[in-house]
C-alpha cells in the first residue's frame, strides 16, 4: 500500500449551515453544525495536482478552475504554488469558497 505524501481535508463552504441560535459562547458558530470534509491525497505536491483532484472531487472540468488561493491571516488571497503546497502540514483542513470568474464559466477557489 502506497501512502500519499500529503493528505488534506476540504469542505465546501455552501455545505456549512449556520444557525445563529446555536452559536457557541465564543461565537464560532460551530454548535449544531454538521461539516462534511473530503480527504484529498496528494502525491506530487503540485498546484496542478491539487486543481485536478478538486475538479474530480466536485465534478467540474479542471480547466474551469482558473486559480486556487489560500486566504491569509489578514484576509488576503495568496496564489497557491507548488512551494506553498509542499509546506502544507499533513492533515490540514480547509473550507473551500468559490468565486465565479467575471468573463467565463470558470471559478477561482479560495482555501480558508
Amino acid at each position: 500500500m502506497v501512502r500519499p505524501r500529503l493528505t488534506i481535508y476540504v469542505c465546501q463552504e455552501s455545505q456549512q449551515v449556520r444557525d445563529p441560535q446555536h452559536e457557541h459562547e465564543d461565537g464560532d458558530g460551530s454548535a449544531g453544525t454538521f461539516f462534511v470534509y473530503h480527504a484529498v491525497y496528494l502525491e506530487q505536491l503540485t498546484a496542478a495536482e491539487l486543481c485536478a483532484k478538486l475538479a474530480l472531487l466536485f465534478r467540474v472540468p479542471a480547466q474551469h478552475i482558473l486559480q486556487i488561493y489560500k486566504q491569509g491571516p489578514t484576509g488576503i488571497h495568496v496564489l497557491v504554488s507548488d512551494e506553498m503546497i509542499q509546506n502544507f502540514q499533513d492533515e490540514s483542513c480547509f473550507v473551500l469558497d468559490t468565486m465565479k470568474a467575471e468573463s467565463s464559466d470558470s471559478y477561482h477557489i479560495i482555501l480558508k
